[in-house]
Protein backbone atom coordinates (compact mmCIF):
# COMPACT_ATOMS: atom_id res chain seq x y z
CA UNK A 1 0.00 0.00 0.00
CA UNK A 2 2.64 2.32 0.73
CA UNK A 3 4.62 1.70 -2.40
CA UNK A 4 1.55 2.27 -4.11
CA UNK A 5 0.84 5.69 -2.59
CA UNK A 6 4.85 6.54 -3.15
CA UNK A 7 4.66 6.02 -6.58
CA UNK A 8 1.13 7.61 -7.45
CA UNK A 9 2.63 10.69 -5.63
CA UNK A 10 6.00 10.45 -7.89
CA UNK A 11 3.18 10.10 -10.57
CA UNK A 12 1.14 13.27 -9.67
CA UNK A 13 4.42 15.29 -9.29
CA UNK A 14 5.98 14.38 -12.27
CA UNK A 15 2.94 15.52 -13.98
CA UNK A 16 2.80 18.85 -12.37
CA UNK A 17 5.85 19.59 -13.37
CA UNK A 18 5.82 18.78 -17.03
CA UNK A 19 2.87 21.01 -16.89
CA UNK A 20 4.10 23.98 -15.21
CA UNK A 21 7.24 23.69 -18.08
CA UNK A 22 4.28 23.63 -21.05
CA UNK A 23 2.79 26.47 -19.54
CA UNK A 24 6.52 28.51 -19.20
CA UNK A 25 7.24 27.54 -22.70
CA UNK A 26 3.92 28.68 -23.99
CA UNK A 27 4.40 31.82 -22.19
CA UNK A 28 7.54 32.53 -23.16
CA UNK A 29 6.14 31.46 -26.88
CA UNK A 30 3.10 34.88 -26.46
CA UNK A 31 5.98 37.14 -25.00
CA UNK A 32 8.35 36.67 -28.27
CA UNK A 33 4.96 36.65 -30.90
CA UNK A 34 4.11 40.00 -28.86
CA UNK A 35 7.60 41.25 -28.68
CA UNK A 36 7.84 40.20 -32.92
CA UNK A 37 5.13 42.42 -33.56
CA UNK A 38 5.81 45.34 -31.57
CA UNK A 39 9.45 44.92 -33.73
CA UNK A 40 7.44 44.42 -36.58
CA UNK A 41 5.21 47.81 -36.35
CA UNK A 42 8.31 49.51 -35.11
CA UNK A 43 9.87 48.57 -38.54
CA UNK A 44 6.74 49.39 -40.35
CA UNK A 45 7.03 52.61 -39.38
CA UNK A 46 10.24 53.28 -40.23
CA UNK A 47 9.88 51.96 -43.61
CA UNK A 48 6.65 54.68 -43.78
CA UNK A 49 9.23 57.28 -42.74
CA UNK A 50 12.19 56.22 -44.94
CA UNK A 51 9.67 56.26 -48.06
CA UNK A 52 8.57 59.78 -47.55
CA UNK A 53 11.52 61.30 -46.66
CA UNK A 54 13.32 59.64 -50.11
CA UNK A 55 11.06 61.47 -52.27
CA UNK A 56 12.86 64.34 -51.26
CA UNK A 57 15.88 63.18 -50.96
CA UNK A 58 15.38 61.91 -54.66
CA UNK A 59 14.41 65.43 -56.12
CA UNK A 60 17.52 66.47 -54.64
CA UNK A 61 19.70 63.79 -55.48
CA UNK A 62 18.38 64.25 -59.40
CA UNK A 63 19.77 67.84 -59.25
CA UNK A 64 16.81 69.92 -58.55
CA UNK A 65 16.33 72.86 -56.23
CA UNK A 66 13.79 73.93 -54.18
CA UNK A 67 11.57 77.32 -55.27
CA UNK A 68 12.06 78.96 -51.63
CA UNK A 69 15.96 78.40 -50.94
CA UNK A 70 15.85 80.44 -54.34
CA UNK A 71 13.35 83.21 -53.72
CA UNK A 72 11.76 82.85 -50.19
CA UNK A 73 9.15 86.29 -51.27
CA UNK A 74 7.41 82.96 -52.99
CA UNK A 75 4.69 81.16 -51.23
CA UNK A 76 4.30 77.50 -51.16
CA UNK A 77 1.24 75.32 -50.78
CA UNK A 78 1.59 71.99 -52.36
CA UNK A 79 -1.28 70.56 -52.31
CA UNK A 80 -0.45 67.10 -53.47
CA UNK A 81 0.97 66.89 -49.50
CA UNK A 82 -2.32 67.42 -48.52
CA UNK A 83 -5.60 65.99 -49.14
CA UNK A 84 -6.81 69.58 -50.54
CA UNK A 85 -6.58 68.12 -54.12
CA UNK A 86 -8.76 66.46 -56.55
CA UNK A 87 -7.87 62.91 -55.41
CA UNK A 88 -8.48 63.71 -51.50
CA UNK A 89 -4.95 62.00 -50.52
CA UNK A 90 -1.48 62.90 -49.62
CA UNK A 91 0.90 61.72 -52.45
CA UNK A 92 4.28 63.64 -52.00
CA UNK A 93 4.42 62.47 -48.12
CA UNK A 94 5.94 65.89 -46.27
CA UNK A 95 8.20 67.20 -49.09
CA UNK A 96 8.69 70.68 -47.83
CA UNK A 97 8.95 72.89 -51.26
CA UNK A 98 8.05 73.04 -54.50
CA UNK A 99 11.07 72.04 -56.51
CA UNK A 100 12.28 72.56 -60.19
CA UNK A 101 14.99 72.36 -62.95
CA UNK A 102 18.00 75.13 -60.78
CA UNK A 103 17.79 77.44 -64.03
CA UNK A 104 14.24 77.08 -64.08
CA UNK A 105 13.52 78.17 -60.24
CA UNK A 106 15.55 81.28 -60.99
CA UNK A 107 13.37 82.17 -64.05
CA UNK A 108 10.35 81.89 -61.70
CA UNK A 109 12.78 84.02 -59.10
CA UNK A 110 13.00 86.60 -61.79
CA UNK A 111 8.88 86.97 -62.31
CA UNK A 112 8.66 87.18 -58.78
CA UNK A 113 10.81 90.06 -59.41
CA UNK A 114 8.59 91.71 -62.37
CA UNK A 115 5.32 90.94 -60.17
CA UNK A 116 6.67 93.17 -57.10
CA UNK A 117 7.56 95.99 -59.46
CA UNK A 118 4.33 96.42 -60.22
CA UNK A 119 2.71 95.49 -56.68
CA UNK A 120 4.81 94.97 -53.81
CA UNK A 121 2.22 93.43 -51.46
CA UNK A 122 1.69 90.66 -54.51
CA UNK A 123 3.45 87.17 -54.61
CA UNK A 124 3.46 84.40 -56.18
CA UNK A 125 1.88 81.39 -54.73
CA UNK A 126 2.89 77.89 -56.22
CA UNK A 127 0.60 74.78 -55.77
CA UNK A 128 2.53 71.99 -57.61
CA UNK A 129 6.15 72.28 -59.56
CA UNK A 130 8.05 69.02 -60.13
CA UNK A 131 5.42 66.04 -60.15
CA UNK A 132 7.10 62.08 -60.14
CA UNK A 133 5.81 59.75 -63.21
CA UNK A 134 4.37 57.16 -60.73
CA UNK A 135 1.97 60.39 -58.85
CA UNK A 136 1.15 60.90 -62.57
CA UNK A 137 0.30 58.06 -63.59
CA UNK A 138 -1.85 57.59 -60.15
CA UNK A 139 -3.61 60.50 -61.01
CA UNK A 140 -4.48 59.68 -64.39
CA UNK A 141 -5.72 56.12 -62.81
CA UNK A 142 -8.62 58.22 -60.60
CA UNK A 143 -9.96 59.72 -63.70
CA UNK A 144 -10.51 56.47 -65.13
CA UNK A 145 -14.06 57.01 -66.17
CA UNK A 146 -13.12 60.44 -68.22
CA UNK A 147 -12.73 59.28 -72.17
CA UNK A 148 -8.89 59.48 -72.58
CA UNK A 149 -9.45 62.11 -75.00
CA UNK A 150 -10.91 64.39 -72.45
CA UNK A 151 -9.09 63.17 -69.70
CA UNK A 152 -5.69 64.28 -71.11
CA UNK A 153 -7.40 68.09 -70.96
CA UNK A 154 -6.64 67.46 -67.21
CA UNK A 155 -3.99 64.78 -66.56
CA UNK A 156 -1.21 64.31 -69.29
CA UNK A 157 -0.76 60.84 -70.48
CA UNK A 158 1.88 59.17 -68.18
CA UNK A 159 2.71 57.25 -71.20
CA UNK A 160 3.93 61.05 -72.78
CA UNK A 161 4.93 62.41 -69.63
CA UNK A 162 3.76 65.32 -68.58
CA UNK A 163 6.56 68.66 -68.63
CA UNK A 164 5.97 67.85 -64.85
CA UNK A 165 7.45 65.01 -64.59
CA UNK A 166 10.48 66.95 -65.63
CA UNK A 167 10.38 69.26 -63.12
CA UNK A 168 9.91 71.92 -66.14
CA UNK A 169 6.07 72.90 -64.91
CA UNK A 170 4.72 74.63 -62.45
CA UNK A 171 1.36 75.26 -61.10
CA UNK A 172 0.85 78.68 -59.09
CA UNK A 173 -1.66 81.98 -58.77
CA UNK A 174 -0.78 85.26 -57.19
CA UNK A 175 -1.35 86.02 -53.51
CA UNK A 176 -2.04 89.49 -51.95
CA UNK A 177 -0.46 89.87 -48.79
CA UNK A 178 -2.26 93.14 -47.68
CA UNK A 179 -5.64 91.51 -48.01
CA UNK A 180 -4.37 88.22 -46.81
CA UNK A 181 -5.84 86.31 -49.65
CA UNK A 182 -5.59 85.19 -52.88
CA UNK A 183 -6.87 87.09 -56.29
CA UNK A 184 -10.34 85.85 -57.44
CA UNK A 185 -9.62 83.91 -60.76
CA UNK A 186 -12.93 82.91 -60.98
CA UNK A 187 -12.10 78.84 -60.43
CA UNK A 188 -9.77 77.10 -58.18
CA UNK A 189 -6.97 75.44 -58.27
CA UNK A 190 -7.58 71.84 -60.28
CA UNK A 191 -11.29 73.01 -61.23
CA UNK A 192 -11.96 70.45 -64.04
CA UNK A 193 -15.18 72.45 -65.24
CA UNK A 194 -14.68 74.67 -68.74
CA UNK A 195 -14.76 77.86 -66.57
CA UNK A 196 -10.80 77.62 -65.66
CA UNK A 197 -9.94 77.12 -69.37
CA UNK A 198 -8.13 80.52 -70.62
CA UNK A 199 -8.98 79.66 -73.98
CA UNK A 200 -13.14 79.57 -73.02
CA UNK A 201 -12.55 83.10 -70.74
CA UNK A 202 -14.19 85.35 -73.72
CA UNK A 203 -17.63 82.80 -73.65
CA UNK A 204 -17.94 83.08 -69.48
CA UNK A 205 -17.20 86.72 -69.88
CA UNK A 206 -20.16 87.15 -71.97
CA UNK A 207 -22.08 84.93 -70.05
CA UNK A 208 -21.65 87.32 -66.89
CA UNK A 209 -19.75 83.87 -65.05
CA UNK A 210 -16.51 85.25 -65.12
CA UNK A 211 -16.06 88.66 -63.61
CA UNK A 212 -14.16 91.24 -65.69
CA UNK A 213 -11.80 91.63 -62.22
CA UNK A 214 -10.92 87.82 -62.43
CA UNK A 215 -10.06 87.86 -66.23
CA UNK A 216 -7.75 90.92 -65.42
CA UNK A 217 -6.06 88.26 -62.49
CA UNK A 218 -5.77 85.91 -64.37
CA UNK A 219 -4.19 88.17 -67.51
CA UNK A 220 -1.75 89.42 -64.56
CA UNK A 221 -0.48 85.70 -63.71
CA UNK A 222 0.34 85.32 -67.40
CA UNK A 223 1.49 88.82 -68.47
CA UNK A 224 4.23 88.58 -65.56
CA UNK A 225 4.86 84.90 -66.21
CA UNK A 226 5.45 85.62 -70.23
CA UNK A 227 8.20 87.90 -69.69
CA UNK A 228 10.25 84.57 -68.44
CA UNK A 229 9.20 82.51 -71.00
CA UNK A 230 6.45 81.24 -69.19
CA UNK A 231 3.28 79.49 -71.10
CA UNK A 232 0.13 78.77 -69.59
CA UNK A 233 -1.89 75.66 -70.38
CA UNK A 234 -4.72 76.11 -72.76
CA UNK A 235 -7.23 74.15 -70.39
CA UNK A 236 -5.83 75.36 -66.90
CA UNK A 237 -5.33 79.14 -65.94
CA UNK A 238 -2.70 77.89 -63.25
CA UNK A 239 -0.45 76.01 -65.13
CA UNK A 240 2.55 77.41 -66.99
CA UNK A 241 5.33 75.33 -68.90
CA UNK A 242 8.51 76.70 -69.11
CA UNK A 243 9.26 74.75 -72.62
CA UNK A 244 8.25 72.21 -74.65
CA UNK A 245 7.58 68.62 -74.06
CA UNK A 246 10.31 68.22 -76.69
CA UNK A 247 12.29 70.55 -75.05
CA UNK A 248 11.96 69.60 -71.59
CA UNK A 249 13.00 65.70 -73.15
CA UNK A 250 15.90 66.81 -74.62
CA UNK A 251 17.68 68.73 -71.90
CA UNK A 252 16.39 67.14 -68.63
CA UNK A 253 15.90 64.16 -67.10
CA UNK A 254 12.03 61.85 -66.39
CA UNK A 255 11.34 62.29 -62.38
CA UNK A 256 10.42 58.64 -61.63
Amino acid sequence: MAVRLYFTFLILFFSLLLFSCANEEQTRSDFLIEENFEEEEELTSIIEVIEIDTLEERLIAAGLIGIQSIDNRIMIDLKYTTTDNFMGINLYGNVSDAYLQPEIAKRLSNVQSHLSKIDSNLVLYVFDAVRPLSVQQKMWDALDSIPVNERVKFVSNPKNGSIHNYAAAVDLSIYNLLKDTLLDMGAGFDDLRKIAYPKFESHFLEKGELTLEQLNNRKLLRKVMRKEGFHVLETEWWHFNACSRESAKKFYELIH
